[in-house]
């Protein structure tokens, strides 16, 4: 189970150290693939990100070519080091707004974790907490 934020400075090799507790879940070999509606990274197992591909393998291809082309070419493979370091992916890293930020927050979203600029991150908060009324009114229609 992957939970919980963490605020990790991004070194001049464009590396961040994984959370040791994600590192668990994750294994040493990784995907990272640019999330479709959030401005982040998503950061699977190879496990994870084969279970993601199925479902949209397992749709007639008419429907999802578009969506595959967006998905497999906005994703890389990267390995953990013995040192619990990541090289983030320049181009994907770049489509995320970080060029001169150096700072990211590592988010666990229970099945992946998220990479975010932590600019983009409290922007984030900043919207959700903003929106909380209709958050609650959501998870409570939903029996939370």
């Amino acid at each position: 189970m992957l939970i919980g934020k963490y605020k990790y400075s991004v070194d001049s090799k464009n590396r961040i150290c994984i959370p040791h507790k994600f590192r668990t879940n994750l294994g040493s070999h990784c995907v990272f693939s640019k999330d479709l509606t959030l401005n982040c990274l998503n950061l699977y197992s190879v496990e994870q990100f084969e279970k993601y591909c199925s479902k949209i393998e397992d749709l007639p291809l008419i429907e999802m070519e578009d969506m595959r082309i967006v998905i497999y070419s906005n994703s890389a493979e990267s390995d953990i080091d013995s040192q619990g370091r990541i090289v983030l992916n320049p181009q994907l890293f770049e489509d995320i707004g970080m060029t001169e930020q150096r700072e990211v927050m590592i988010v666990g979203v229970f099945t992946h974790v998220q990479i975010w600029n932590v600019d983009a991150w409290d922007t984030f908060n900043s919207d959700l907490n903003s929106g909380r009324g209709t958050i609650k009114n959501e998870l409570r229609k939903k029996g939370f």
